[in-house]
């Protein structure tokens, strides 16, 4: 009898370590091949160079784009061409922003040549990643209104996309766009970056669209009535439509209509802000992961890249995360943390049992991410690492005007003194600690009897 248990267990093992296997193997493939472009950068670098020629339709902060037949961006570390120049460039391809790009090692001036003809493209074209890759890096124009000044320019409502365009000096008549929403005609070079799972997981969709413009020059106002309208003194505006008692309903009417569309431009912004600083974040962290991984690949150092690509893997699944929950971005954060417990409720395997109050109203998309973020790593960790069957997420306002929030769980308790961190290939207290300080609360683990409880607290300014 002991033996044939013997038997059974061993053949159980057997079967699980061929499982796991399988899907080890499955994992690998996978991975292999979406690094394959980053070990390409990696052999560039022995000799794996090529040469290309066409003429350049921008150049400006270390870059230039050429078109001949086809576009693409190279990048450029010494002296840049001047737009028109027709030259020849040799260097290497390598990866930015889910796209193809050119490293180039040097460039030689051939002849003066002719900018290509600016082709209209509508949003569809820009957005949709099947399209996108015939108008990155060309000679576009885009029309659409005007809605707001910002750091690197201005940005356009196109067909409701919101759009950069990169330029250094303004005209005069988009000093104040964001009251007067001027209707404008936009001839630059498109740049556009898809989103994460186009390393991973093949084209999704285009998360990034920018339009990089030479001079002012190709910048065109297209007066219309709107316009004119937002130029007129609005005192005297309100003067005669008041004088006018019949068109006091249409007014009220008008009103409503403009608040509607300046709120519906101010969520336009705030979407193109938050995709912006996700772009960047990926190109500062995914991109370096893939970097090292392909390389260590390379050097058959696979235990160590498999820890980059798991480090990679978390980073990509909260970005994506954050994108795919939008509509959660505009609860209040209560409402927000009980979407989240309802959601972790409806998997059946454990319990979160909420009680808010004391915190703010609002936050901005950002600390309302981050906030999410803590919470179900927090979550997370107590059922994987102790355990639990129970959560409670709590908050009370604080006497200063702040608040303190409350994950507890009846899970194993740990010394997060000594708990495993980043060295041993864990990152979810560091992070949770990481985005608490992003958004300017204090985190700390405490036991509580048999179980943990990690604090957020927020100090009123």
């Amino acid at each position: 009898m002991k033996r044939f248990l013997l038997l059974c267990f061993l053949l159980w093992a057997c079967s699980s370590l061929a499982d796991a296997a399988v899907a080890l193997d499955k994992y690998e493939s996978e991975v292999r091949s979406r690094v394959v472009a980053k070990i390409r950068e990696g052999l560039s670098q022995a000799g794996l160079s090529t040469e290309l020629s066409g003429v350049v339709t921008l150049s400006s902060d270390g870059r230039f784009f050429l078109e001949n037949g086809g576009a693409l961006k190279v990048l450029c570390s010494g002296a840049l061409p001047q737009v028109g120049d027709v030259v020849s460039v040799f260097g290497a391809p390598t990866l930015e922003g889910g796209r193809v790009v050119f490293r180039a090692k040097k460039w030689t001036l051939k002849e003066k040549g002719k900018l290509p003809v600016a082709r209209a493209v509508t949003a569809s074209e820009l957005t949709d990643p099947e399209t996108s890759g015939g108008v990155n890096g060309r000679r576009v124009i885009l029309t659409g209104r005007a809605i707001g000044v910002t750091e690197s320019g201005f940005a356009i409502n196109v067909e409701d996309v919101p759009i950069n365009v990169m330029m250094r000096d303004l005209p005069s008549f988009l000093s104040d766009c964001d009251r007067t929403h001027p209707k404008v005609r936009v001839t630059g070079v498109a740049e556009l970056m898809l989103d994460p799972s186009a390393l991973l997981e093949g084209p999704g969709y285009v998360m990034g669209v920018k339009v990089d413009v030479a001079s002012a020059g190709d910048i065109e106002l297209e007066p219309d009535v709107a316009y004119l309208a937002a130029r007129r003194d609005s005192r005297l505006v309100l003067a005669v439509e008041v004088s006018i008692g019949v068109l006091a309903v249409g007014l009220l009417v008008f009103a409503a209509v403009i608040f509607r569309q300046r709120r519906g431009m101010f969520r336009t912004r705030t979407i193109m802000a938050e995709r912006k600083r996700m772009a960047d974040d990926i190109h500062d962290t995914i991109e370096q992961h893939l970097v090292g991984a392909g390389m260590l690949l390379k050097l058959n150092r696979n235990k160590e890249a498999q820890e980059i690509l798991v480090r990679a893997k978390r980073e990509i699944r909260d970005i994506v995360w954050g994108l795919q929950n939008d509509d959660m971005m505009r609860l209040t954060p209560a409402d927000m943390l009980r979407k989240l417990a309802h959601e972790e409720n409806t998997k059946g395997i454990y319990r979160v049992d909420t009680r808010l109050e004391g915190l703010p109203p609002s936050m901005d998309a950002a600390s309302m991410r981050d906030l999410s973020l803590i919470v179900r790593e927090s979550i997370g960790n107590a059922v994987k690492h102790g355990g639990a069957k129970k959560i409670a997420i709590s908050s009370d306002p604080l006497e200063n005007g702040g608040w303190r929030l409350r994950i507890s769980n009846d899970g194993a308790p740990f010394d997060p003194e000594t708990a495993p961190g980043a060295k041993e290939g864990h990152f979810g207290i560091e992070g949770m600690k990481q985005r608490a300080r992003r958004i300017g609360v204090t985190a700390r683990f405490e036991r509580r009897g048999e179980g943990m409880v990690l604090i957020l607290e927020k100090c009123a300014r």
